[in-house]
């Protein structure tokens, strides 16, 4: 068995983020999840995947959003089979979304639920720390950046978490749904080298998150989205980019830095077995 990369492609009309890593030798890590629609898909991959009672090493959560983290929240409410090791996350207080919600944005009420469970389910819920590294046989995952509150613009965006996953030689940056503040405080304070990777996961969905100049250092080979066809092709009805997304811009953006491997969550559930052979 090679270290694989399970891509989870939205259930509902909703975007969403949801990724299982899975280890040579068989163990599982969950990344986010995705919203309420498809949390019986992530199940149901995780059972095909680890047998009738999927055993977890990490669940790793990037930001309170409810298209990242309900999919965990409806699978919990009901008896499940799944054994969870360990949770990690670097949520901001309540308060501090509270303080500073925008239209439509789900930080408050999402982190707050998260506390709920947390005191729910003791000895689960770890914080992430920066500089902190989570190994699974042979993957490990390196904690580059931790949010604070010193950003008061798209909170929920701006408190992402960045890691880098490594297996097989190569790496792969999760970027959550990094927006551009928090994008260049990672440039200024994350080491050129550590930031660089073969894939990046594409922020915010692939539109109005980090600069292409954070790409441009990042320097992948490919590009993971988890974009619906609706959003990849900025489309709100009336055809494409009839939408105000700018999610043809950052497409643009990676054809000028010349990246040829796309694994879109619109296609569908993506599977890539590392290493992966850039041709």
């Amino acid at each position: 068995m090679q270290p694989t990369i399970y891509l989870l492609n939205e259930q509902g009309p909703s975007q969403m983020m949801g990724y299982i890593i899975q280890s040579s030798m068989g163990k599982l890590a969950v990344i986010d999840g995705g919203t309420k629609d498809d949390a019986q898909a992530l199940l149901d991959t995780l059972i095909r995947l680890g047998g009738e009672s999927p055993e977890i090493e990490f669940w790793l959560f990037t930001h309170p959003h409810t298209d990242h983290l309900d999919a965990m929240f409806e699978i919990f409410s009901h008896p499940h089979p799944l054994r969870v090791k360990k949770m990690y996350s670097c949520f901001m207080p309540v308060e501090f979304y509270i303080e500073n919600k925008y239209e439509g944005d789900t930080c408050d009420f999402t982190a707050q639920n998260y506390l709920n469970f947390t005191a729910a389910h003791p000895g689960l819920c770890e914080t992430f720390e920066k500089g902190m590294t989570l190994s699974m046989d042979d993957v490990s995952f390196h904690v580059l950046h931790t949010p604070d509150t010193s950003f008061t613009r798209e909170v929920g965006n701006n408190t992402s978490v960045v890691f880098r996953m490594d297996a097989a030689g190569q790496r792969i940056l999760f970027t959550g749904d990094l927006a551009a503040e928090a994008g260049d405080r990672v440039l200024e304070t994350v080491p050129a080298e550590e930031i660089r990777a073969d894939f990046v996961q594409m922020a915010h969905h692939g539109q109005n998150g980090v600069f292409k100049s954070f790409y441009e250092a990042v320097s992948p080979k490919a590009c993971l989205w988890n974009t619906p066809v609706w959003l990849w092709n900025n489309d709100c009805g009336g055809g494409v980019n009839s939408g105000p997304w700018l999610t043809l811009e950052v497409r643009a953006w990676m054809d000028d830095l010349g990246i040829r491997h796309h694994f879109i969550s619109k296609d569908g559930f993506q599977s890539i077995s590392l290493p992966f052979d850039f041709g």
